[in-house]
């Protein structure tokens, strides 16, 4: 069994480097798996009534991927990269969705997508870590 890299007083919270490259990762599966979304709802029959509740799942496993590729890739402390992706994530997509979709932000449904991130990447973290052993 592979041990894992001995941490020292002076190891940050988040490796950076790790986050970021999450984060890109968590972002570019998101728009990969939107545009599959969108293929099968545009070619089949799909009801548009599952549209939030795919949208949902695909923010979520987007995010548990990413985080889960930077806790592997720092290696130690997977709960704090992990929630490091998921802000990371939730706030460039917050910042995406207000430039080209200008109008009203719900607080409540804000706040919903935001929780979904935190578990996702607590999630994605502690799985990260595990792989990583």
């Amino acid at each position: 069994m592979a041990l894992l890299k001995q941490e020292t007083p002076d190891t940050p919270v988040l490796h950076f480097p790790s986050v970021w490259r999450g984060t890109l990762l968590s972002l570019g599966f998101s728009l990969g798996l939107s545009i599959l979304a969108g293929l099968a709802y545009y070619f089949t029959g799909l009801s548009e009534n599952t549209m939030p509740w795919v949208a949902a799942g695909i923010f979520f496993t987007s995010v548990v991927v990413g985080s889960g590729y930077a806790a592997k890739r720092a290696r130690s402390r997977g709960l704090f990269n992990g929630l490091g992706v998921g802000i990371a994530t939730f706030i460039i997509i917050w910042l995406l969705v207000g430039l080209f979709l200008p109008g009203d932000v719900l607080l409540v449904g804000a706040l919903g997508k935001f929780a979904l991130t935190l578990v996702a990447g607590a999630l994605g973290g502690m799985l990260g870590v595990g792989l990583a052993s």
